[in-house]
C-alpha cells in the first residue's frame, strides 16, 4: 500500500512539473526588439490576455508555455507597437469620408473625381479635400461655377491641400450667408464681376465651416474604425490626438469599452467651452486605452 502511494505521488510531482503555462499566442523563432531598458532582442514571446507574460529564447518559451496558437516567425523582425506624438487621428478618419483630391492634375479632374464622389456620399453636403492649383498647369484659384452647374441644390464645400483655403459653390454660400458684402476680419472672399468666386481664404473658411452639420454617429464610428485600420496595418497603436471634443472623445471611450476600437489614444481636449468646462469639472479620464 505505501509503495503505491509513493508511485502516485511520483507520478502527480512529475505531471506538476512537466505541466506547461497557458498562453493564447506564442510567437518564435524571431527578431523580438524588446525596447527594455538593455535593448534586449529575443527569439520568442509568450502573450495572454493580451498582456505580454514571458520573453526569452525559443526552447525556453515553447518548454515552459503552451498556446493554441503558435506562430513560426522564420527569423522575421517584431516591433513594440510604434507612438505617433502629435496627430489628428479622428481628423484623418473623417477626411477619408471625404472626397480625395489630393494628386490632381487640373481643376477637370477635380470636378470629375468630386461627381464621382457624389454617387456614394453618405453625407447631405459634398465634401473633399487636397486640391492644390499649383499642380495644374494653370496655377490659379478656380471658380464655382461649373460647381454650380453640377450641383445647383447640394452644397459642396472643397478644402485646399493645406487647409488654409476653400472652393464653394453657390449653395454652400447661400447657406453660410456670404454675399459680394461680406467681410471678415483675418480672411479673404474672393470676388470677381461683383460676385463670390467660391474661393475663401483663412478666417473666410469658418465661415462656411461652422454651418456644416454635424456627422451623424455612425459616420463618426466608421472614421474612426477606417482611421484604425490604416494606422495598424503600418504599426501605430497609439496616437496622441490633438484637440478632441467632449462628445468624440465620449464615442471613442464607448467604442474601446465595446472592443470595437482597440487604438491606445492620449486625447488632448480641445479648446471649445464646452469640452473645457466638462474636463475641469470632472478632471483627467483615464482607463487601460485612453488618457484624456
Amino acid at each position: 500500500m505505501k509503495q503505491l502511494f509513493r508511485l502516485l505521488l511520483l507520478l502527480f510531482i512529475f505531471s506538476a512539473c512537466n505541466q506547461k503555462r497557458k498562453a493564447d499566442l506564442i510567437l518564435y523563432n524571431g527578431t523580438i526588439y524588446t525596447v527594455d531598458e538593455t535593448f534586449s532582442i529575443v527569439e520568442a514571446v509568450a502573450i495572454r490576455g493580451g498582456m505580454i507574460r514571458a520573453v526569452g529564447s525559443t526552447a525556453d518559451i515553447l518548454d515552459e508555455y503552451d498556446a493554441p496558437v503558435k506562430n513560426d516567425l522564420l527569423g522575421k523582425p517584431v516591433f513594440p507597437g510604434f507612438i505617433d506624438g502629435h496627430c489628428h487621428f479622428y481628423g484623418y478618419g473623417i477626411d477619408m469620408q471625404k472626397c480625395n483630391l489630393y494628386g490632381t492634375t487640373s481643376f477637370d479632374e477635380v470636378l470629375k473625381k468630386v461627381n464621382e464622389f457624389s454617387a456614394k456620399n453618405k453625407f447631405e453636403w459634398i465634401l473633399g479635400r487636397g486640391w492644390d492649383q499649383n499642380d495644374w498647369e494653370a496655377r490659379e484659384f478656380p471658380t464655382n461655377e461649373k460647381l454650380d452647374s453640377l450641383f445647383p441644390h447640394t452644397p459642396v464645400y472643397l478644402m485646399r491641400i493645406d487647409g488654409h483655403a476653400v472652393l464653394c459653390n453657390s449653395e454652400a454660400l447661400s447657406r453660410a450667408n456670404i454675399n459680394a458684402a461680406t467681410r471678415v476680419s483675418g480672411g479673404e472672399i474672393e470676388i470677381k464681376n461683383g460676385k463670390p468666386t467660391g474661393i475663401l481664404i483663412d478666417n473666410a473658411v469658418d465661415l462656411v465651416k461652422q454651418v456644416i452639420p454635424e456627422f451623424s454617429e455612425e459616420l463618426r464610428k466608421q472614421a474612426l474604425l477606417n482611421a484604425q485600420k490604416n494606422c495598424f496595418a503600418v504599426g501605430l497603436t497609439t496616437v496622441d490626438d490633438a484637440g478632441l471634443g467632449r462628445d468624440t472623445i465620449q464615442l471613442i471611450d464607448k467604442l474601446q469599452k465595446e472592443g470595437l476600437l482597440k487604438m491606445r489614444i492620449y486625447a488632448m481636449i480641445s479648446d471649445d467651452e464646452r469640452t473645457l468646462k466638462y474636463f475641469f469639472d470632472h478632471g483627467p479620464y483615464k482607463t487601460p486605452r485612453l488618457n484624456v
